[in-house]
């Protein structure tokens, strides 16, 4: 059976809204980033609307943060998604990837059975690597731009779930963005 690679944050949870939490309550409010303002992947490059911002340096120590047990549980999975991957599960094999810190994974294990996501194989990996390390797909499911075009430059189709740091990046070919899982179920049902 072929299988599709499937990141996890951002693509079947609805991380952003808790790491700009995690950036409110460490910057003690200052720095109040809406949905709309994330128009880069690295949120150390992102301005709120009073044009507050973080520091590389404090984004590592927010990550460390948001790696906790008290954030990650605040993660709330996309409405839906478990019977969308039940769906692609019926035709592909299905492995979920992340690029979280080590101090998070016994949670995120944790967070994954108990939101109905046991059966699926689960990699840990550095950020920018799940196209190196993993084998040969059918497809992967993102929403980081770079790593959906290095996924495509090694012959990997991937697919780009829409959020504001992705949808005005320029083509490429194999990365395709889709909307919404219904979209991206029907897209990738009907690769042969």
């Amino acid at each position: 059976m072929a299988a599709v690679c499937v990141d996890i944050d951002n693509v079947i949870a609805q991380t952003d809204e808790v790491i700009r939490k995690v950036i409110r309550d460490y910057t003690e409010g200052r720095v109040q980033l809406a949905y709309a303002n994330i128009a880069e992947f690295d949120y150390h490059k992102c301005t709120d609307n009073n044009g507050c911002s973080i520091s590389k340096e404090q984004w590592e120590e927010i990550h460390e943060l948001f790696s906790e047990p008290r954030y990650l549980w605040l993660i709330q999975p996309v409405p839906g998604v478990q019977a969308y991957l039940t769906q692609l599960a019926k035709k592909f094999t299905i492995h979920l990837v992340t690029s979280r810190l080590a101090k998070a994974r016994h949670t995120t294990v944790e967070w994954l059975d108990n939101y109905g996501f046991r059966s699926y194989d689960l990699h840990f990996l550095k950020h920018g690597e799940k196209h190196v390390l993993l084998s040969k797909f059918a497809a992967a499911v993102e929403d980081h731009y770079e790593q959906a075009t290095a996924f495509a430059q090694s012959g990997t189709p991937c697919y780009l779930i829409e959020h504001p740091w992705n949808k005005s990046k320029p083509s490429v070919e194999n990365v395709h963005w889709v909307e919404s899982w219904e979209e991206l179920v029907k897209q990738l049902l009907a690769v042969q």
